[in-house]
């Protein structure tokens, strides 16, 4: 973590408190205190006895006057001017003191986290700051995932842990490809890009996929690369499964065979895919909360990727690789 020599609070921290620097250098300023533990104390030492000064400001302090006649009226008198400044002094260092941050540990940061436009900081009392004016949904959602490092997936139990060993045929050796995605996911289109690994070899690839009884909802032509989207819609709020099959020299090989576990996805229903999507609309730099809406819906391909940006935003974050591998963990077969 940096240090602040030469760093920007000694000269703009009080015009940031008071909201009189230029947007310009407002912007520069928090970029630099997001990543200086110090200039933040500074910060926030400042807002808080200014805080205080509002909430309860100082009287006028009392100073007995002179036995002897004034020859100057008194609240004209210099020794008035010199006492209320020292009192002012006096009031504002004590307030100021009693705001660092050494005198008040529960309150200080425990876990932060650029997400996009908001800079996310949740202090040991599990407060969380910086959320703008997110809906108190949103933002109860973004604590609970500060606080406990985790994601919560709504995964159905057969996407989160499929049945090994479902397909008919005698099991064979470890198959020499694999389907990629969608995998153990709920998606939002109904029009999902099927993705495989290479087979060394091959001369084409046919793709087909299931509905409830095994039925056969959709087929792709014969193809030389390794994706196909569908070119139907796949009715909503219903589960699927699917295979690849390779034509080569020694044969068809279709994946996946047992004992791996079927390639099964769930196509989400319209009402809560729209809204989802409304919810992507909205929060598009925000992939810390994205991640969070996608996983709960189970849409766990989506909340990767929203993990991956939110990772380049944060580059070594322990919260976001415990984010990350909670996400994993809780997908895994």
């Amino acid at each position: 973590m940096s240090d602040c020599n030469g760093h920007p609070a000694e000269k703009f921290a009080e015009h940031y408190v008071l909201g009189t620097l230029s947007d310009g250098l407002a912007d520069q300023f928090e970029e630099h205190f997001f990543q200086c533990d110090v200039c933040q104390a500074h910060v926030q030492a400042l807002q808080m006895a200014r805080e205080e000064w509002i909430a309860h400001p100082p009287g006028p302090v009392e100073i007995a006057p002179p036995a002897r006649k004034r020859l100057i009226p008194w609240p004209l008198h210099p020794v008035w001017s010199i006492a209320a400044a020292a009192s002012l002094l006096v009031a504002v260092s004590l307030l100021y003191w009693r705001a660092l941050p050494h005198t008040s540990p529960a309150s200080q940061p425990v876990a932060r986290l650029r997400d996009g436009t908001m800079n996310l900081a949740l202090n040991s009392k599990g407060q969380l700051s910086g959320t703008g004016d997110l809906a108190e949904n949103d933002r109860n959602a973004l604590r609970t995932a500060m606080l406990t490092g985790r994601l919560d997936s709504g995964l159905a139990a057969g996407l989160a842990a499929p049945v090994r060993e479902t397909m008919l045929g005698k099991p064979d050796a470890a198959p020499p490809f694999k389907v990629l995605s969608p995998a153990g996911s709920v998606l939002l289109t109904d029009r999902p890009t099927f993705s495989w690994e290479a087979l060394a070899g091959a001369l084409g690839y046919r793709v087909a996929v299931y509905g409830a009884g095994y039925r056969k909802v959709a087929e792709s032509p014969l193809l030389h690369q390794t994706t196909w989207q569908s070119a139907v819609a796949l009715p909503r709020g219903a589960a699927y499964t699917w295979t690849v099959t390779s034509q080569g020299p020694q044969g068809m090989v279709r994946v996946p065979s047992p004992p791996q576990p079927e390639a099964a996805f769930t196509i989400m229903a319209a009402e809560p895919a729209a809204a989802l999507q409304s919810a992507a609309r909205e929060h598009a730099g925000d992939p810390l909360l994205l991640a969070v809406l996608y996983a709960r819906a189970g849409a766990v391909d989506d909340a990767h990727a929203q993990l991956e940006r939110l990772a380049a935003q944060n580059p070594g974050s322990k919260l976001v690789a415990d984010l990350e591998a909670s996400l994993t963990q809780a997908a895994r077969p």
